[in-house]
């Protein structure tokens, strides 16, 4: 005779092993949520200069982030917007044309890895 509780017993157990597994994070989480409702941020008394500061500090990271000179010489090719311009330029410069073709797809996201070129 197969006995349905055993089936029922066994859910049981999976649920609670799930639960007690979980219990951790929740134990972390809601101690997280008790101690910093008494924190204090930074210029929570002036608000405004919390905003000075912060747009200082993204000014600076900005500024960072700028290619420097070297990084920058890719500026320095002479882009033609198409392939008659660029051969016209090539022939009064006495310069070669390195013509790059993508003809993949915007569809896929590694239509660029996968097309030729």
């Amino acid at each position: 005779m197969i006995d349905p509780l055993a089936d029922t017993s066994k859910k049981t157990i999976k649920r609670c092993s799930r639960f007690f597994a979980a219990l951790p994070v929740l134990i972390v989480g809601i101690a997280a949520a008790v101690a910093l409702p008494g924190q204090r941020s930074i210029g929570a008394d002036n608000p405004a200069a919390d905003h000075d500061a912060l747009r200082e500090k993204v000014g600076k990271r900005v500024q960072a982030w700028q290619p420097s000179k070297e990084e920058r010489r890719l500026d320095e090719i002479g882009w033609a917007k198409d392939i008659r311009d660029a051969l016209g330029l090539a022939n009064q410069h006495h310069r070669p044309v390195f013509f790059f073709s993508y003809s993949g797809t915007t569809d896929r996201p590694q239509a660029m890895a996968t097309q030729r070129c």
